[in-house]
């Protein structure tokens, strides 16, 4: 395969056309974001001065200030990183990832942890930085992709979504036909992934005749959800108006009226038409309103945000250069001569590796701060309860050891843990080129009060000529898990639980799934006085009790919502909590479907900076 040649001009229209689509996509959706009935929008809301601020691309000037921080060797860990320090949104998996993150977990377990949230549209949106730092080459931006959304949907469609997004943005520099874009983006995700399904379903639909709004009709039968935002449904209505729209305008009016998750529909198909028509091709009524200003949400900040798209453009621009540099691909950027390209979509079997790569585990490269070509991979599985443990509870972990070097290396694996607790004994390595090794190891938590996590280290003790060479530390914290008493319908008697997340798993603590009345009670410790929104979000019937007195009372079955910011309003309570321990009590009934309750102690909307609605982190339930 011969050198591709992309002109730096052609490469400035593609990237500022999309970017600008962007704009106009999300300003156009945004309002009518989450309405869930068929709309009948023609144009924008009135703007009181350019395009609105949105986090599809919030998020993405963050990554940009990440890559230019990184570099191409870029992570999902760094990428944790980068969100902690300018990322301040409680939104649905954004709020969850960013607890985890705070508590000091890794992606992408900090993605996937007690997360309700990983098959949403959070992450999809935010695929354009990468086909665009990855021009013409699919693979390349669908393993950022996969980067990013681990970050706060491991596990979940909302990878898949993002990796499919990102794919076909890329291959846009060098095919624009409609139909090849959207097959190339299947490639890189799995073919029974609930994504692919309903893009394929749609599609189906779509050959067979079927008109627009039949066809949205069939994908909420088949692929909807009760959740606004969650992502297959959402992508399909964004390839909908792809296939049926007539022109720019026509093509992001439908995929907005489809409702849903408005923004993220019309922001993204707007990105991806605005990279194929360039903003010459874009409708100056589209284009005039939002102009060339970057706006941005208040609560990302601390960074040097670009101040318009031109800035934008070129900035994007030059990470790229160093992306496809680093990655030593055959893509040329030139400033003079024609684009010209000898390349077609490759690379799905190298991104295949993700779509089976465990959740439940991180993987570290050592030395640390190695980016490519290690001496050794180690990776820690934390197991399907995740990175919790209970006062007074054993915790099993396992770490795999391979040896990429060209050498036999020797050493040892140990724990370091806090003071009191008791580990399995160091296991002693004896590795040959490419040979890996398992190690099983147990930990006792023996804290003498309750505390919200625990730090831990993985010791690895490089050995040679029988002495100590070399150690390294990779630090790894365990969550205080939380503590309850829980009874079944008709039991009289309490059985001890412990839950590692927010969920109350009756059916797990208990082993029934009967229909009937549900109770758990715990104490909340709360360190310091402080304003509280307490919600008790469930799919039942739910009450709770603080201190002997009901502060929520949902007799009937409601949406379930357990997101910080959008709680049901009867599932929730705002109120001053003194420091101390209090009294909760849960009560549920189950009525047919298998229960979901999530207690979840955040902020109100009121707080200093940097934002609303985070969760209080240094609280605990225990007994």
């Amino acid at each position: 395969m011969g050198i591709s040649i992309l002109n730096e001009q052609d490469y400035y229209r593609i990237v500022y056309g999309g970017w600008l689509g962007k704009n106009i996509g999300g300003t156009l959706g945004a309002p009518v974001e989450g309405v869930k009935e068929l709309l009948n929008l023609t144009f924008y809301p009135r703007l009181p001065d350019g395009p609105l601020e949105n986090d599809d691309l919030d998020l993405q000037l963050v990554w940009l200030h990440a890559l230019e921080q990184y570099g191409p060797s870029l992570t999902n860990k760094q990428l944790g990183q980068e969100w902690v320090e300018h990322i301040f949104f409680p939104f649905d998996e954004y709020g969850y990832a960013l607890s985890n993150l705070r508590r000091g977990l890794v992606a992408p377990v900090a993605g996937w942890f007690n997360n309700p949230f990983t098959n949403c549209m959070g992450s999809p949106i935010r695929s354009e930085i990468w086909a665009m730092v990855a021009p013409g080459a699919p693979e390349m931006a669908a393993h950022y992709a996969y980067q990013d959304a681990t970050v706060d949907h491991a596990g979940g469609e909302g990878v898949y979504g993002e990796m499919f997004f990102a794919a076909i943005e890329s291959a846009i520099f060098y095919e624009q036909d409609r139909d090849t874009l959207i097959t190339i983006g299947l490639r890189y995700i799995p073919d029974d992934c609930r994504t692919a399904l309903a893009v394929k379903d749609l599609i189906k639909w779509f050959e067979e005749g079927k008109d627009w709004q039949a066809n949205r009709a069939l994908i909420l039968e088949h692929h909807g959800h009760d959740n606004f935002t969650d992502a297959p449904q959402n992508i399909a209505f964004t390839i909908l108006g792809w296939l049926y729209g007539e022109d720019f305008e026509d093509a992001i009016l439908k995929a907005t009226n489809c409702g849903y998750d408005t923004d993220c529909t019309a922001a993204t198909l707007g990105a991806i038409l605005g990279m194929i028509l360039g903003p010459e091709g874009l409708p100056e009524k589209w284009v005039q309103p939002v102009g060339d200003r970057v706006v941005v949400s208040p609560p990302i900040k601390g960074f040097p945000a670009p101040t318009n798209l031109d800035e934008l453009t070129r900035r994007t621009i030059r990470m790229g250069k160093q992306v496809l540099a680093a990655w030593e691909t055959d893509i040329l950027i030139h400033p003079d001569l024609p684009t010209s390209w000898n390349r077609e979509a490759a690379g799905e079997r190298a991104v295949k590796q993700y779509w089976s790569r465990s959740v439940t585990e991180n993987r570290y490269l050592l030395p640390q701060g190695t980016n490519n070509k290690p001496d050794l991979e180690l990776t820690l599985d934390y197991g399907m309860e995740g990175p919790a443990i209970g006062r007074g509870q054993s915790k099993t972990l396992k770490a795999t050891l391979t040896n990429q070097s060209r050498i036999a290396l020797k050493g040892s694996l140990s724990l370091d843990t806090p003071q009191d607790w008791t580990g399995s004994d160091p296991l002693e390595v004896s590795l040959a080129p490419g040979e890996t090794v398992e190690w099983t190891a147990t930990v006792q938590e023996a804290s003498a009060t309750a505390i919200t996590s625990h730090e831990l280290a993985i010791r690895w003790t490089r050995r040679h000529d029988g002495q100590v060479w070399s150690v390294e530390r990779v630090p790894f914290v365990l969550l205080g898990a939380g503590h309850w008493q829980v009874w079944g319908p008709g039991s009289e008697q309490a059985t001890a639980a412990v839950f590692a997340g927010n969920r109350l798993d009756w059916r797990a603590a208990l082993g029934t799934e009967a229909d009937g009345l549900y109770r758990a009670s715990t104490q909340l410790l709360n360190p310091s006085e402080r304003k509280l929104r307490l919600i008790a979000a469930a799919n039942a019937p739910v009450l709770l009790k603080l201190n002997g007195e009901i502060v929520i009372d949902c007799p009937h079955t409601r949406e379930f919502m357990p997101a910080y910011h959008r709680p049901e309003s009867q599932q929730m309570i705002e109120l001053t909590l003194p420091a101390g321990s209090h009294l909760l009590e849960v009560e549920a009934t189950r009525e047919g479907a298998p229960l979901e309750v999530y207690i979840l102690p955040v902020s109100t909307r009121e707080t200093e900076s940097p934002g609303p609605f985070y969760y209080y982190t240094d609280m605990l339930f225990t007994q």
